[in-house]
């Protein structure tokens, strides 16, 4: 394995990154298509190394949410869910003469969204897979402004009926920065 000289982040540390993702298309089976602007941030821990290839870290994510305002739907926050469920993210080396980083984060959430399409209590939604997403041109880790895309469209269900889909997250080119 070739040295990366302190490129990585050390077991233990925790890593708080900001995300903005502006003008994301999402579509409600009652609503159609509207496009929300997620603010909000995540905090990963380094919990051990990847050995193989060229190394790297499996991260943890200890802390999610990211929120946007929209005229018809009110509040609508994607939060983390069920920590033990999500299998570790990664951050892998792709080189080291510069530095490249492939960063995968995985992500199970709850949507919330305070005044659902028809009326009534906000709705709880849980996504129906697990969340990928990736930026694979990294050249620091932490990230500083790298755009992280979403690699396919997320379904979510209400909570515990994952076969009743009433909305679909289609992109989520999220840009993250470490704020410490």
């Amino acid at each position: 394995m070739v040295s990366i000289g302190g490129l990585l982040p050390p077991i233990g540390l925790e890593i708080p990154c900001s995300g903005y993702a502006v003008d994301v298309p999402m579509k409600f089976d009652e609503l159609g298509l509207v496009t929300l602007d997620f603010k909000g941030g995540v905090k990963v821990r380094v919990e051990a190394n990847i050995v193989g290839g060229l190394g790297g870290v499996k991260l943890k994510i200890i802390g999610e949410e990211y929120s946007a305002d929209h005229p018809a739907l009110g509040r609508v926050t994607l939060s983390q869910a069920d920590t033990d469920a999500t299998p570790l993210s990664l951050l892998e080396v792709l080189g080291n003469m510069p530095p490249k980083f492939k960063n995968t984060l995985f992500h199970d959430f709850t949507l919330t969204i305070e005044k659902p399409p028809g009326g009534g209590t906000p709705l709880v939604l849980s996504n129906t897979k697990t969340m990928t997403t990736l930026n694979d041109s990294l050249t620091v880790f932490p990230p500083q402004g790298s755009i992280y895309q979403l690699q396919q469209p997320v379904e979510f269900a209400p909570v515990g009926e994952p076969s009743k889909v009433v909305a679909q997250l289609l992109q989520l080119p999220m840009t993250r920065s470490h704020n410490p």
